[in-house]
């Protein structure tokens, strides 16, 4: 098994952001949040509503690479929209992996002249070199696992695939390929989809180079 990866649910991220939410509300009142592009966009809408803040940003931080490999040094949009001067900010991300792209947020709208900043991500890494104010849960190198969230599946799946397929191969041999390398259980008939629009592309990027599925899978 190369590591183990896992889909994460929409129960999940509704509940990992009430616990930051529940966090939030108990020593910060924020005025603006802002969202990490492109990971943070949904927990920061989330969070948005459930504090009842409508002052919603993002800023885009960019790194190329592939799933679950380590990324060149991430670099930021800078967006002239945002003034937060002298206002409460909290930043937000999906996830702290490495940690780079929010200290490197954090580190720009700090610069913006806030009130005071915080930030928070629903899963923080343990390995990562930066720790947010708030968490919704740890994850160590004991319980570590490749999440594919939901605004991810096309791009970390086809990640994977390329991982496991070295020649044509049926929905259901690429499923157990993905099962035995990443430990990943998927429905049949959502890989299908996946695999069958990528086939239709004719040409997709698969890892770092250019393959052909040559017709819809089976």
């Amino acid at each position: 098994m190369e590591f183990k990866a896992r889909l994460v649910t929409w129960d999940e991220i509704f509940k990992w952001c009430v616990n930051i939410r529940d966090a939030v509300i108990t020593d910060y009142e924020p005025d603006y949040i802002i969202g990490l592009s492109r990971g943070g966009l949904v927990p920061a809408r989330l969070l948005s509503d459930m504090l009842w803040i409508k002052d919603l940003y993002a800023v885009k931080t960019e790194h190329w690479g592939l799933t679950a490999t380590r990324d060149g040094a991430p670099t930021i949009k800078k967006s002239n929209e945002i003034n937060v001067n002298g206002r409460n900010v909290i930043i937000v991300d999906d996830i702290t992996d490495t940690g780079a792209s929010m200290k490197l947020a954090h580190d720009y709208v700090e610069s913006l002249g806030p009130k005071a900043l915080r930030t928070a991500t629903m899963l923080h890494i343990t390995h990562s070199q930066f720790k947010p104010d708030y968490f919704s849960e740890k994850v160590d190198d004991t319980n570590w696992t490749w999440f594919i969230f939901p605004w991810n599946v096309y791009e970390d799946i086809l990640n994977l695939v390329s991982r496991v397929l070295t020649s044509p191969m049926s929905t259901e041999s690429i499923s157990n390929a993905l099962k035995d390398s990443f430990d990943l259980n998927m429905d049949h008939g959502r890989l299908k989809d996946l695999l069958n629009y990528f086939a239709k592309r004719k040409r997709v990027m698969l890892s770092s180079q250019l393959w052909h599925l040559p017709n819809p899978v089976k």
